[in-house]
């Protein structure tokens, strides 16, 4: 597996007033931790932190200060409101070290349940697994077209895959299909009757009727 390399710069600058400034010029803040060693702050060109995310590796080389560290994309923070990136976390890791890490579930096909008028719910989008860099796949794929009404999908039954462990509940649910409950009916007589006024008959001094004038 081809391992992709990434050009960062050491800053010495942190809060939030430095992090904005770094944005505004076409830089994302990030740190590097992990192997207690001391965390490294860094900065990373926006558009080549993108342009890597759209090859959706988690493994990379991190090169700064005439130096390469094999490191995980651990964590990427994303600002909802300007559609940008925040921040990024990196781990760092060695070729010959187990990982452990989230990975997302894609789900493919139509369940049969579904055809049988059932609804498809998916409960767990990213499972943990634990593996060596070098095998670390991009998603989990499962077909679900087998799924019959009342079924589900359970952490145990996800594809095997040679060098890779599921760390989750294996009984834990990944989807299921579930009847549609029918709304109870309402009487066509009861939508028609008009509403029932329920009064008392008002204490001496209370107010209620108008007296009568003599």
């Amino acid at each position: 597996m081809e391992i992709l390399e990434l050009k960062a710069e050491k800053r010495t600058t942190k809060g939030s007033k430095a992090a904005r400034k770094l944005r505004e010029s076409g830089q994302i803040p990030a740190i590097l931790y992990g192997h207690k060693e001391d965390n490294i702050m860094l900065s990373l060109k926006d558009t080549d932190f993108m342009r890597l995310l759209q090859t959706r590796t988690r493994m990379i080389w991190l090169a700064f200060d005439n130096k390469k560290e094999s490191a995980l994309i651990k964590d990427v923070q994303h600002d909802n409101l300007y559609d940008g990136i925040v921040h990024v976390d990196f781990s760092r890791i060695n070729l010959d070290e187990r990982v452990k890490l989230r990975v997302s579930i894609e789900l493919y096909g139509e369940p049969v349940g579904v055809k049988d008028g059932g609804i498809l719910t998916n409960a767990m989008k990213a499972v943990e697994i634990e593996c060596l860099p070098a095998v670390i796949p991009e998603k989990i794929k499962v077909n679900i077209a087998s799924l019959g009404l009342g079924k589900a999908l359970h952490v145990r039954e996800l594809p095997q895959v040679e060098g890779i462990r599921y760390l989750q509940d294996p009984e834990a649910v990944v989807a299921s299909v579930h009847q549609i409950s029918a709304e109870k009916a309402v009487p066509e007589e009861e939508l028609l009757a008009e509403p029932e006024v329920i009064t008392k008959k008002p204490k001496e001094g209370e107010e209620g009727e108008p007296e009568k004038k003599a």
